[in-house]
């Protein structure tokens, strides 16, 4: 069977029943240079359409820190690879924490397959914008639960947790406590936020 069959089968299954998905990219046993370049190369496509959705609506539109952090190849580069290791980190880490038994490899390799499956989701959601808006935004909207749903799909197949509220109660509490240690770690340092940007 050829790659491209191979990930479209994958596709279909994640949307169809993610946590099925998970456990079958678990099983292949995917070398860690693999779930690196699987990194990078995400990242860099996370970039690319940022700047086609920049096009597509005008460069002049307002941009928050984060968005002019991510308009830099470089360092847009490397903050969406480190933020995809920190919720791959996170997402081990708690799950360890209340008995789970997955590993930060595997995660990593989760979230990775799972951005490579939201990035794919926002082209189609651009295409559409461009073509019919009111489907954009539909499509927009849906986008907020689909990486909720998969996000919790993952951490359990990961841990091999069986309640999904569990679940999503833990990965809300871990994103409340990373954010608010992050905010004091900053705060402490005297760092301002914007400042991360300006290169």
């Amino acid at each position: 069977m050829k790659l491209g069959d191979e990930l479209r089968q994958l596709l279909v299954l994640t949307l169809k029943d993610p946590q099925a998905a998970a456990r079958r990219l678990l099983a292949e046993g995917v070398p860690s240079q693999a779930i690196w370049l699987g990194l990078l190369l995400v990242s860099v496509m996370t970039l690319i359409l940022l700047r086609l959705s920049l096009l597509a609506v005008g460069e002049g539109q307002a941009l928050n820190g984060v968005g002019l952090a991510f308009r830099h190849p470089v360092v847009g580069t490397i903050i969406q690879a480190g933020s995809i290791m920190i919720i791959a980190a996170a997402m081990t880490f708690v799950g360890r924490v209340f008995g789970g038994k997955g590993q930060f490899m595997g995660a990593l390799l989760l979230i990775v397959w799972m951005e490579f499956v939201l990035t794919a989701f926002a082209g189609i959601q651009l295409l559409a914008l461009l073509a019919l808006p009111i489907l954009g935004m539909i499509l927009s909207l849906l986008s907020i639960p689909l990486f909720i749903w998969l996000m919790v799909s993952f951490a359990a197949a990961l841990h091999g947790f069986k309640n999904l509220l569990l679940v999503l109660l833990g990965m809300i509490g871990a994103f409340v406590a990373l954010a608010l240690g992050l905010a004091i770690v900053l705060a402490t340092l005297g760092i301002d936020p914007n400042l991360l940007i300006q290169v």
